[in-house]
């Protein structure tokens, strides 16, 4: 019967995914937490990983980005359980996005990496554009802007399969790419922003917006699209001079930022914004006060990145006022924030590290049960005396040998030893253990591949013959028999003789188990009865 908790998680996962595409953000999560509950309930993996999903999907979205890193995280632990390769890339692409945001960049970027190899074992790509996306952005928080342009070719040349138009979130990130290189160069050598490669990227956008319907620029859903757009045609027109239009693209990125209920980081780069218009006018206070402005929402919203670039600008512009006390405090201000966040990425992993041991101290505890589950299954179904299948075995495989029997099944022989009873009681219990396991020896050497010996109990034995006829048996068991009288059985004790006798049967359509053993047992009879051995 069908766990009901099961259908209830899916029904609260789509409505989840209604919420999202209308940007209901808060009832996306609130049906994406009732979802993970029920399928934790359930003991459904693959279901709480969906859930925690969208849960750092909408958490990412509103900028709870601590949140969104934690159940990213956790989606993609759960996913790697349930070995659902395509959910663990998407998981691990929000990771690495949010770890940017965060300013954990090698945790960004590595998990970029994991996500781009699985993806490509998927052939999705959609998803390997969006793995290539992760990367690249990883890299521009890293300072690495020429990897990060490759990893954007990649994404867009995968993203084209799909369609022009799913090229433009790679483009637009080219662009924003452009803008941290120009605005740290700036920084760092103290001459103007070249806008020439930001240009260039721009262009590749603004033909996509006039050519390829892109309707996601218009949804009031979705507005970071739109606001980014606008952002990078404020900084481009800008750094060339056009204050007319910076401003009115920073108004238009001002506009697309309000759309969200609460403060994001939207508006963070809203204020940004302001502060390049400003700083273009040459009105050197505001564009100040619009970058300790951006510092404070970013902060407000855990956006590490954008915080840590603010305070960047912020210098910059304090230095060319002569304000250089104030301009050492927000690079001193950088650097504690800095000390902070890699002690903050050192205990994450020691989390993770910690959690890899614990999964391989299981992992072991695994194997080790799988070795002894094994090793149990081998003492039940072999002999301990001779080491030969036991009677259980025997069973399983003459059942098995009757049901693939069409017309005429195995032959089998049934075989004791002569006069066992006089060996154990003239030459001790401890001879007669070692005559059977010598026979068992002998039995394994003088079979064919495929031939089954198995110790019924005490000194009796059976042979399942594959593919050989009665006579075909006859002939390998009176071999068996001229081995055993010919084996140096003195050697185990003075004057002691051993031999044989063996049954033989030949199993037919109507055979069960006990019909074919009798068979062989009354043969063996026959055999022993006759005047003549």
């Amino acid at each position: 019967m069908i766990d009901r908790r099961f259908e209830d998680t899916r029904a609260h996962l789509e409505r989840a995914d209604g919420a999202l595409r209308r940007g209901e953000h808060d009832h996306a999560r609130a049906c994406a937490v009732a979802a993970a509950q029920l399928a934790a309930e359930a003991g459904d993996a693959q279901g709480q990983a969906e859930a925690l999903l969208r849960i750092a999907r909408v958490d990412t979205f509103v900028s709870r980005l601590r949140s969104a890193h934690r159940a990213a995280h956790r989606a993609v632990n759960l996913f790697e359980q349930a070995g659902d390769a395509a959910g663990e890339a998407r998981s691990l692409v929000i990771y690495s996005y949010v770890a940017s945001c965060l300013r954990r960049n090698e945790l960004a970027v590595t998990s970029a990496i994991m996500a781009a190899a699985l993806a490509q074992t998927q052939g999705d790509a959609r998803l390997l554009a969006s793995a290539h996306n992760a990367r690249a952005i990883a890299l521009i928080a890293n300072g690495d802007f020429d990897r990060s342009a490759d990893a954007l070719d990649e994404a867009v040349d995968h993203a084209a399969r799909c369609g022009e138009a799913a090229t433009f979130p790679s483009r637009l990130n080219r662009c924003y790419g452009e803008i941290v290189r120009a605005s740290i160069e700036r920084h760092l050598y103290s001459h103007p922003a070249d806008g020439t490669l930001l240009e260039q990227a721009l262009q590749a956008c603004r033909r996509l917006v006039q050519d390829v319907h892109i309707a996601r620029l218009d949804n009031d859903a979705e507005p970071t699209p739109g606001a980014l757009l606008a952002f990078t045609e404020c900084i481009a027109a800008a750094w060339r001079g056009d204050i007319a239009q910076a401003d009115s693209q920073a108004m238009r990125v001002a506009a697309c930022a309000a759309r969200h209920a609460r403060t994001s980081w939207l508006h963070a780069i809203a204020m940004w914004a302001q502060s390049e218009v400003a700083r273009s006018r040459g009105d050197l206070q505001a564009a100040v006060a619009s970058m300790r402005a951006m510092i404070d929402v970013a902060l407000s919203v855990e956006h590490e990145q954008l915080a840590r670039t603010g305070r960047m600008l912020a210098s910059d512009v304090l230095d060319a006022q002569g304000r250089s006390r104030e301009a050492l405090a927000e690079l001193r201000a950088l650097a504690r924030r800095d000390i902070e966040i890699r002690r903050e990425s050192l205990e994450h992993h020691d989390r993770v590290a910690q959690r890899q041991l614990e999964l391989r101290h299981r992992s072991q505890q695994l194997r080790e049960l799988e070795v002894e589950s094994r090793r149990l299954e081998q003492w039940s179904l072999e002999d301990p005396l001779t080491a030969l299948p036991n009677r259980r075995q025997l069973e399983q495989c003459i059942a098995a040998a009757l049901a693939r029997a069409a017309r005429r099944g195995p032959a089998i022989a049934l075989l004791d030893v002569d006069r066992f009873k006089e060996i154990n009681d003239r030459h001790s219990h401890a001879v007669g253990d070692r005559v059977l396991q010598s026979l068992a020896a002998l039995l394994r050497a003088h079979l064919r591949q495929g031939d089954l010996p198995a110790r019924m109990a005490g000194d009796e034995f059976v042979i399942v013959f594959a593919n050989a006829d009665l006579q075909s048996a006859r002939l390998a068991c009176e071999r068996l028999r001229g081995a055993v009288r010919r084996f140096a059985w003195h050697e185990l004790a003075t004057g002691i003789e051993v031999d044989i006798s063996v049954g033989l049967a030949e199993a037919t359509p109507q055979d069960t188990i006990d019909t074919l053993l009798a068979r062989a047992d009354e043969d063996m009879y026959r055999m022993k009865s006759r005047p003549t051995r």
